[in-house]
């Protein structure tokens, strides 16, 4: 009984091990954009996740208000797993400071004169790269030369936590 319980823990990892596959096939096959591939990836790990542990609970002597809670409290062990892995992406893949410290480590010992940072990072392109990134995402959108909010799941998304703040800090 004990072991099976343990078993249920593999269905995460195998949702998180399906995300990450996911993740490295859909960049090679689909145009998506970075987010959209992370969310589409992270469904497909849900569903290996899912799957898994309806087959592990379908033969399990638990009632069946226990088999909806080991089914729930697993599937949100995969969310935090998933969460985890999209800040580790994201932050990897957006963070100029990662980016500047890889760069001027790929160069140690030699020293990154300040000129040519300044040429690598201007403003301006970091500025005009994230509005591309984000009129591509369907964020923003541009109209008669200025950019506009769209609405998007990524809003709908943060809504919820921008709430909570404002709750917890009361601001």
């Amino acid at each position: 009984m004990a072991g099976k319980i343990l078993l249920l823990l593999l269905a995460p990892a195998a949702g998180l091990v399906a995300d990450a596959a996911l993740q490295l096939l859909l960049a090679r096959v689909l145009p998506l954009g970075p987010r959209r591939l992370q969310f589409v990836a992270f469904a497909g790990g849900a569903a290996v996740a899912a799957a898994i542990l309806g087959a592990l609970l379908a033969d399990s002597p638990f009632g069946a208000a226990d088999r909806l809670g080991y089914f729930a409290l697993h599937l949100l062990i995969y969310a935090c797993f998933g969460f985890f892995f999209f800040n580790v992406i994201s932050a990897n893949v957006s963070s100029l400071r990662v980016r500047i410290l890889k760069e001027m480590l790929e160069r140690h010992p030699a020293p990154m004169d300040e000129a040519r940072l300044a040429a690598s990072y201007s403003a301006r392109d970091i500025l005009f790269t994230r509005l591309t990134r984000l009129q591509q995402g369907g964020q923003v959108e541009a109209r008669d030369g200025r950019y506009y909010l769209r609405r998007s799941g990524i809003l709908l998304i943060g809504s919820p936590f921008a709430a909570l703040r404002r709750f917890l800090l009361k601001s």
